[in-house]
């Protein structure tokens, strides 16, 4: 495990995000919920993010310009929001980390090179972005660091595998994450991990004979949102941060092609919902249920496509603390 460069900033700022009440990381009222949208035509494509209010009257706030804007993530405060697209015109490949304000101002680039870095999320302090960066050599994706000003990047992970989709839990003591490194069977494509900061400590949360994914950490720490077709089909799943206790919150039994698939939860900063997105053959939709299942989801997006692609499409949300 290469622990130099910005180890000594991992320790600095962890140890202050350690040190902090262990509530939610992005505790408080809930904001809104970002993500991407886009639509292609024959002629070309456009879209980028956009904010969509907490209740489902509110209406939507375009943030970017870019249809390959995507994995947006708050920051703790609600007032920033980290995304990986390519606005780089020297870069013709790949894609980076930008951090703007929740309103799309001030876009600065965190990230650079021929690599497809993703799936970024703050640290609770809101001064380290973990994400996973793809195109390395050997083939596998593995989970990197860098401070909200874009310096000291770091290698967190690099056992044999690949590991991506990173998020912290609300303490700052691990973060929580999704790797191929352990198989339990054939069918078995991903499990859900835990490790410290620096990349030691890896446990498992999260296994069987088939694939988890998607993983989210509850407001309060205390239990952990993912997806996963465990049951047949593409669901939604509650578990105790043990790995224990596994319920389902959705329960589709096939595919997407004839029935909608549930994946990307994103607990509201009270945690009292869960926003999710839904996606069948031609459809997809950002939507909105109550974090003990009950009740009908509520459509806030949706977007559509044709047999031959054309058309729009929303992507994963994440929910935001309104902002302080």
């Amino acid at each position: 495990m290469r622990r130099s460069g910005l180890a000594t900033l991992l320790c600095g700022l962890l140890g202050l995000a350690a040190a902090a009440s262990a509530q939610a990381a992005f505790p408080g009222a809930p904001g809104p919920i970002v993500y991407s949208y886009s639509n292609f035509t024959e002629t070309g494509g456009s879209g980028g993010l956009r904010a969509h209010g907490p209740h489902k009257r509110d209406g939507t706030q375009p943030l970017t310009a870019n249809p390959d804007d995507g994995s947006p993530s708050y920051s703790p405060n609600g007032r920033l929001i980290v995304f990986s697209g390519n606005h780089d015109p020297g870069e013709t490949r790949g894609s980076h980390i930008y951090v703007m304000g929740n309103d799309g101002s001030d876009v600065r680039q965190l990230t650079s090179g021929s690599f497809y870095d993703s799936n970024p999320s703050f640290s609770p302090n809101g001064r380290l972005v973990v994400f996973d960066r793809d195109g390395l050599e050997g083939g596998d994706s593995h989970i990197f660091g860098v401070a909200i000003d874009g310096s000291g990047l770091q290698q967190l992970s690099d056992d044999a595998g690949s590991d991506w989709d990173p998020t912290f839990t609300p303490n700052g003591k691990r973060i929580v994450f999704v790797s191929n490194r352990i198989s339990q069977g054939r069918t078995d494509r991903s499990n859900i991990l835990s490790m410290r900061p620096d990349g030691s400590q890896v446990r498992l949360l999260i296994g069987g004979p088939r694939s988890e994914y998607d993983p989210d950490v509850s407001p309060n720490g205390r239990t952990l949102a993912f997806a996963g077709n465990r049951a047949a089909g593409a669901n939604l799943f509650l578990a105790k941060m043990s790995g224990r206790h596994i319920r389902a919150l959705t329960r589709t039994p096939g595919g997407c092609f004839h029935r909608a698939c549930f994946g990307n939860p994103s607990w509201s900063p009270d945690g009292k919902h869960i926003a999710f997105l839904s996606t069948s053959r031609y459809g997809s939709s950002v939507e909105v249920m109550r974090a003990d299942g009950r009740g009908y989801a509520k459509e806030f997006d949706s977007g559509g496509t044709e047999e031959e692609g054309y058309g729009s499409h929303v992507g994963a949300p994440a929910w935001g603390p309104k902002p302080r």
